[in-house]
C-alpha cells in the first residue's frame, strides 16, 4: 500500500538511478526538459516530482515506478550472493561512496529514520547503565 510517507525517498532514488548510471544532473535535466535547479530540487526532496517526469526517468533508467517509491537504496538490494565474478572498481566505491553521502545527508536534513532512532535510544540507555555503575 502506499502513503505519502514514501514520497520521501523518491529523490534520493532518483539520485542513486542517475549516480549509477553515470548521467549528471545537468544531463538528466535536459533529458527531461527541466532546469538543473528543479533537478536538485527533486532530488533534496524539496518538491515533488509529477508522474510524467517519472516515467521518462523509469524509461532512461530502464526501472519500474515502483522502485522510485521503495525505502531508499532498497531498489538495488539483490536477493543473489555475490559471484567471485563480480567485483567493484574504484569508479563503482566512488559511487556508492556518493549515493551514502545522499542518503546521509537527506537523513539528516528530515531526521533520524525511525530503526536508527531506536539504536541511538538503545545506546544511550547503555551508556546511561554504564555510568550508572560506574
Amino acid at each position: 500500500m502506499y502513503d505519502e510517507s514514501s514520497l520521501s525517498g523518491v529523490g534520493v532514488n532518483i539520485k542513486m538511478f542517475r549516480t549509477l548510471n553515470h548521467i549528471s544532473q545537468m544531463e538528466l535535466a535536459k533529458g527531461l526538459g527541466i532546469s538543473q535547479t528543479h533537478m536538485s530540487n527533486i532530488e533534496g526532496g524539496r518538491v515533488l516530482v509529477n508522474l510524467r517526469l517519472l516515467m521518462r526517468m523509469a524509461n532512461i533508467f530502464q526501472c519500474r515506478l515502483d522502485d522510485f517509491f521503495a525505502p531508499p537504496g532498497s531498489a538495488f538490494n539483490t536477493t543473489d550472493p555475490p559471484t567471485q565474478e563480480q567485483h567493484y572498481s574504484a569508479e563503482d566505491i566512488g559511487i556508492l561512496l556518493q549515493i551514502v553521502q545522499a542518503t546521509k545527508k537527506t537523513v539528516r536534513q528530515q531526521g533520524v529514520a525511525p530503526q536508527a532512532k531506536s539504536k541511538l535510544n538503545n545506546r544511550d540507555r547503555e551508556s546511561e547503565r554504564e555510568m550508572d555503575n560506574e
